[in-house]
C-alpha cells in the first residue's frame, strides 16, 4: 500500500479529496471540513 493511502486510512488525509486535515491520526478514515 502506498504512503498516501496509509495516511488516508489513519485519518491524516481526507478520504474524499486527499487534503491534509490537522496532523492528528485518529486511526480511521475521515473527511475534511470542506467535504463534510
Amino acid at each position: 500500500m502506498g504512503e498516501a493511502a496509509e495516511m488516508v486510512l489513519e485519518g491524516m488525509l481526507c478520504e474524499e479529496c486527499g487534503d491534509f486535515i490537522d496532523g492528528e491520526e485518529p486511526g480511521y478514515p475521515r473527511k475534511c471540513e470542506s467535504c463534510e
